[in-house]
């Protein structure tokens, strides 16, 4: 299951959950009766700006609060009409880990005999503070293929590389980690029946595809580096191509997001997958989540060809300390021409500005503003500096005296007025990267 959280704001997340869906298909490949609910999922519903994310989250704490929202009720519907087992619920994102052991509450209040697992980045960075929910009874930490498959067969829990669980008295116990995967290709391909989506949503919202796991960065605002200790595996070309083939011919799914950490990070292997669509003779359309730091002429006229339309850059801060501070690896003269090259390509680009960090004046936050309009995106995507539990930028607000509860999981996220915690942030600022935002000519492509 995927806890709601944009439905909570007014929108909709309707892009398929690959987590889940991998985790569906390794179950459904064993023989194992299993759905997945996407309770984010709305037919009808629609994309919510920026500023309807930053306004609509003041509402999301009152909602939590309010155990009679339509949307409690809603979950229990169909977790009672499914009568389930065992329940896995994903907390991909540290905002919803309330939301998620809510659910979880409410299904142990319906059937305490109902078993209930979580996995995903929270669950394996705070693992004890997830477990001490009394709801939750096991925990999957970093990749939950083998640790999910193992416990469903009836595997001894103690026995069970990766989990985490409470035992009958009480105590937290972590069993030794599980390597990760290093043959990807080995992961059955997300099977996207299991997901709770009306056909007639498929073909918009069933593009979502990642070709690798990991990321060699250290960058201080992302948990990436806690979750896969920078390492990075990759499918072979040859299994990308047939799970791209796999939904134009079961699903007609014609525009696909990748949405690896970083799609390009090999130049050699980004070469030889556009390649590869080309050969197939795959018309498709799609968009990625790109490294600056790895582009050539070459790779985007590959790309080009193979139908990328759009790539989605970190560039974050328009002034060189703060991106020293932020460790990017990069500096605003190197952004101004990468970012020229992929303009000379003819593909588009998203910018994400992150702004708000320890130490950084309002001045640097405008040169940040200056920076992206100099840029002219396709699309401009804001963040204010959150601290979210497990990334470098978490220790470092504490080092500043800037103290944030990590028991408060509702305030860790990027576009709130909550985690506002550098003074200079103020909603002056805050208006004009929106009104960037929805400036004519700031338009989103696929």
């Amino acid at each position: 299951m995927v806890p709601p959280f944009y439905r909570f704001l007014g929108g909709h997340n309707n892009w398929v959950t690959l987590g889940t869906a991998y985790l569906g298909a390794t179950l459904d490949k064993h023989g194992h009766e299993v759905t997945i609910y996407n309770a984010d999922h709305v037919t009808g519903g629609k994309d919510l700006n920026l500023r309807e994310v930053f306004e609509g989250n003041r509402i999301y704490r009152d909602i939590m609060a309010d155990s009679d929202h339509p949307l409690w009720r809603e979950i229990m519907e169909q977790v009672q009409a499914y009568e389930p087992d065992l329940v896995g619920i994903s907390i991909n994102f540290t905002m919803i880990a309330k939301a998620a052991t809510k659910i979880a509450g409410m299904i142990k209040r319906w059937n305490p005999d109902a078993k209930i697992i979580v996995g995903g980045p929270h669950a394996t960075i705070a693992p004890d503070e997830t477990l001490s929910d009394p709801s939750i009874d096991y925990l999957a930490r970093r990749e939950g293929e083998e640790t999910l498959l193992e416990l469903v067969k009836g595997t001894p829990p103690e026995d069970i590389s990766g989990l985490s669980y409470r035992t009958a008295d009480g105590r937290i116990r972590h069993n030794e980690d599980r390597p990760l995967i290093e043959n990807l290709d080995e992961v059955p391909f997300p099977k996207l029946e299991l997901q709770w989506i009306p056909i007639s949503d498929a073909n918009e919202n069933f593009g979502v595809i990642a070709t690798s796991r990991g990321c060699p960065l250290n960058c201080i605002f992302c948990t990436s580096p806690t979750l896969w200790c920078r390492r990075v595996r990759y499918r072979s070309v040859g299994n990308v191509i047939k799970e791209i083939q796999d939904r134009l011919n079961r699903h007609g799914v014609a525009k696909f997001y990748f949405n690896d950490d970083n799609f390009n990070l090999d130049r050699k292997r980004t070469i030889r997958l556009c390649e590869g669509i080309i050969k197939a003779g795959l018309n498709i359309e799609w968009i990625c989540e790109a490294q600056l730091n790895t582009f050539t002429p070459e790779v985007l006229a590959a790309m080009k060809a193979a139908g990328c339309k759009r790539v989605k850059l970190g560039v974050e801060s328009g002034n060189d300390r703060i991106l020293k501070l932020m460790r990017k690896g990069t500096t605003k003269a190197f952004v101004r021409k990468i970012v020229g090259m992929i303009r000379d390509a003819g593909i588009d680009y998203t910018i994400y500005a992150l702004i708000g960090m320890p130490t950084e004046t309002r001045e640097e936050m405008m040169e940040t503003y200056c920076f992206v309009e100099e840029l002219d995106p396709s699309y401009v995507s804001l963040s204010v500096a959150a601290p979210q539990y497990g990334t470098a930028l978490f220790d470092m607000m504490q080092e500043h005296n800037i103290h944030f509860t990590k028991d408060d999981w509702l305030e860790h996220f990027h576009q709130s007025y909550h985690t506002i915690l550098n003074p200079n942030v103020d909603q002056d600022i805050i208006n004009q990267f929106l009104a960037l935002n929805e400036r004519k000519g700031f338009r989103r492509t696929i």
